[in-house]
């Protein structure tokens, strides 16, 4: 059986090669200082743009923020870290002129880092370089141009829903004034105020017409009674056909009266009718082009108010401190790497000399009769 595990053998075979763990220490340091020394410092600088609620939403929307609301504002990330922004920046900084053959995608990877921190609505631009001056202005620069991309498309979005408002507010101007022109030229061409003037004066002689005829028939009536009580008398057949004549000479003037009253009634109710309709459609035509009219002013009074607005809150510093390397970390870190990596070295090396040392075991052999094992 092994033996058990001594501590203090252990700690002596520490104690034994402490130099070999000190020299693995002291290169690890030694190595992660010159690898400080001879790496290119790197400065972070970073501009902060803060992405506010649309102004023309409900102020109760813009205090109750939902997690989904602040996932859709990743979408401005895309804005900041397009390839086309980015490209220019390299360009108007002369970024490439170090490696002109270096690939965008690898300049961009290696400069550029575009993010929004959880549960913020901040937008972070991020940007690198070894000048720090340089990497200050770029990161203002893509900071800048994101800003101005949000307002392009903010009024490119205006200026598509303020088009088709004022085409539709054209429309329903131009379908007010047809409406006015035919209410017009009906009023013209079919007056109803004239014709409903003449059926009232025509209704006032037809109603004269009737009296008259029933006077006339009063005088019939008594006339024939007079010619039945003395049928010999000249004067009572004079009276009785004078009489007749009087009311057959009503009776023949009242007949076109009425017929023609008859017509222009029928006409006044066409015309009514059709002059009603006429001043439906042209009212509904004005209040449709009312409303659209509003609707071109909420929208020109709603520009720019629609979409998030993006500010830049903070444009950044010049960076004083490299953030890469890192070379108290890195000191830090290959210590720990080479204490460690020392110290499983020597404890695999105390775990095979123990082995070495324990005693083989075999089986027992016991002699027998007549002869030696």
């Amino acid at each position: 059986m092994p033996e058990p595990f001594d501590a203090y053998q252990y700690i002596d075979h520490l104690r034994g090669r402490w130099k070999l763990v000190a020299i693995a220490c002291g290169v690890a340091v030694t190595l992660a200082l010159v690898a400080g020394l001879l790496l290119t410092s790197q400065y972070t600088a970073t501009a902060r743009i803060v992405i506010d609620p649309p102004a023309g939403g409900d102020v109760r929307a813009s205090v109750a923020v939902s997690p989904i609301y602040l996932e859709s504002l990743r979408t401005y990330e895309h804005f900041a870290a397009s390839d086309s922004l980015f490209h220019r920046a390299l360009d108007r900084f002369w970024l490439r002129r170090q490696d002109p053959r270096r690939p965008v995608e690898s300049w961009k990877r290696g400069l550029l880092k575009v993010g929004i921190p959880r549960n913020t609505k901040i937008l972070e631009i991020a940007v690198k370089l070894p000048d720090p001056k340089k990497a200050q202005a770029v990161a203002l620069y893509l900071a800048e141009e994101t800003v101005k991309l949000n307002r392009a498309m903010s009024r490119e979005a205006d200026s598509e829903l303020s088009t088709d408002v004022e085409k539709r507010l054209e429309e329903a101007r131009l379908r007010r004034d047809q409406a006015e022109a035919d209410w017009r030229r009906l009023a013209v061409a079919e007056p109803v105020e004239g014709l409903a003037a003449e059926i009232e004066t025509m209704e006032t002689h037809r109603l004269r017409l009737e009296r008259e005829l029933q006077e006339a028939e009063v005088w019939l009536a008594e006339a024939a009674e007079q010619a039945k009580a003395a049928p010999l008398e000249l004067q009572a057949r004079v009276t009785l056909r004078s009489a007749q004549v009087r009311v057959d000479s009503i009776r023949a003037q009242l007949k076109p009266v009425q017929q023609d009253l008859l017509t222009r009634r029928t006409l006044l109710g066409a015309r009514s009718a059709r002059r009603e309709q006429t001043e439906g459609e042209r009212r509904s035509a004005q209040a449709a082009y009312e409303t659209m009219l509003t609707r071109v002013q909420d929208v020109r009074a709603a520009a720019g108010y629609r979409g998030e607005r993006l500010r830049i809150i903070d444009p950044g510093i010049v960076p004083e401190r490299p953030s890469f390397p890192n070379t108290p970390l890195h000191v830090v870190a290959a210590l720990l790497f080479a204490l460690l990596a020392s110290l499983g070295y020597l404890s695999f090396d105390f775990s095979v000399r123990r082995e070495r040392a324990t005693p083989r075991q075999f089986p027992l052999r016991v002699a027998g009769k007549g002869g030696d094992d």
